[in-house]
């Protein structure tokens, strides 16, 4: 069943030289505007329970689109037709009225929302308890800091139990314990059959939290598809043009310096797919250097777990170690952990192809690559193994009062 339709959808703005224009044309002294247009000629479509991320520069349409999405704008042109009653966090603090106490603006909140009142006082104390505001729930919203705007704006837009929900940028703002909790009941309100359309600039959120990415640029779409691949693209377009800038190339040069294979390898030379605690680990990297470029081949690879801790990062010119030529500008790398410390869970490899003589442009990235998982045999736990030892053997010069000495 559809949740959101949308065809040849546009929304544009009037755009004027002078305010004197505005006037003119009110007047009816003919059209002293142009149009400038936010998104234009946009079609998809989203059935009821699936997730979909938002990514794209800044001013790609996207906070538009939610507008749109969510019944705070009205198209220009084409299509948009919403089945379901439609949650959405927007702009921070948006529809929060700052003279009133934040319990006074859950009952406004619900009550734009078409919630009567009854239905929103059932749901008040589990708002506010969801919030964490406390004693502030009584104080004028306009007293709150971006935190607690939040806090209040998200607990509002998810206990109503929408069937839409509409996210733009809500998670970037808050203490990490919060915005843990705004995860787990984002994962609970899609795994109840809510449709989640979500933007933010975190790609890792919009990995996390959708299966499905839209890539808007200059309002248009880029590219459509599974999350992480849509990610990984907006990604090496991102540095393209950084890089591109960087080094005075035009938008689009292909890598100076390319990975072109990556595989991890355990003590026996077979492909490392699961480990114990305290396993030895090779990484083997192979790149391509584009002929004539001007290039110091180097390697920065990281271990991250499968939620994004970054367990360990470093680099071929840290190390002062250079990839060993195999052929015309192609270099073989591989990294050797005698031990890895690592507890149960799951992990990969992120890869930069670097410049060592400027290590900080990244030439190529590859991520999320040679996955691997860890058994712990051992019953401690934590981030990683440290080697230790215990002991219940006093020190030879133990201070004084220790070992049963009186006081002098």
């Amino acid at each position: 069943m559809r949740a959101i339709s949308a065809r040849g959808l546009g929304k544009g703005y009037r755009r004027y030289r002078r305010p004197l224009d505005r006037a003119r044309e009110w007047l009816g002294r003919g059209v002293h505007h142009e149009t400038f247009w936010a998104v234009r000629d946009l079609s998809f479509e989203l059935d009821r329970g699936e997730t979909l991320g938002l990514v794209g520069d800044n001013g790609a349409g996207k906070t538009s689109l939610l507008a749109m999405l969510a019944g705070a704008a009205t198209p220009t042109e084409g299509a948009l037709e919403i089945r379901g009653r439609v949650g959405s966090i927007l702009e921070l603090g948006a529809g929060l009225h700052g003279e009133f106490s934040g319990r006074e603006n859950i009952f406004l909140a619900g009550q734009a929302q078409g919630l009567s009142r009854e239905t929103i006082a059932a749901e008040v104390e589990g708002i506010i308890s969801f919030s964490g505001l406390g004693e502030f729930i009584d104080q004028p919203v306009r007293t709150y800091s971006s935190g607690m705007f939040l806090r209040l704006a998200f607990s509002v837009a998810t206990a109503v139990r929408p069937d839409i929900l509409v996210i733009d940028e809500a998670l970037a703002v808050g203490d990490q314990r919060f915005q843990a909790r705004c995860t787990e009941r984002i994962d609970d309100f899609v795994r109840r059959g809510g449709t989640l359309v979500f933007c933010s600039h975190n790609l890792y959120q919009v990995r996390k939290l959708c299966r499905q990415a839209l890539w808007l640029d200059q309002g248009r779409v880029v590219r459509r598809g599974p999350a992480a691949e849509v990610c990984d693209a907006y990604t090496d377009h991102s540095r393209g043009r950084v890089l591109a800038g960087e080094l005075g190339l035009p938008d689009g040069t292909a890598p100076l310096l390319e990975i072109r294979r990556v595989e991890a390898v355990d003590g026996q030379g077979l492909p490392a797919g699961r480990l114990e605690t305290g396993d030895s680990l090779t990484l083997r990297v192979w790149l391509q250097r584009e002929a004539g470029a001007d290039i110091e081949p180097g390697v920065a690879v990281g271990v991250v777990r499968s939620d994004g801790l970054v367990c360990h990062c470093g680099s071929s010119d840290l190390s002062s170690v250079q990839p060993r030529e195999i052929g015309p500008d192609s270099f073989y790398i591989s990294v050797h952990f005698p031990e890895l410390p690592l507890f149960g869970g799951s992990y990969h490899f992120n890869v930069a192809a670097i410049d060592d003589r400027r290590p900080l442009v990244m030439l190529d990235v590859k991520e999320g690559e040679a996955p691997f998982s860890v058994t712990n045999p051992g019953t401690d736990w934590g981030v990683c193994r440290l080697r230790h030892v215990w002991s219940g053997e006093l020190p030879d010069e133990a201070p004084r009062g220790e070992k049963g000495e009186g006081r002098a």
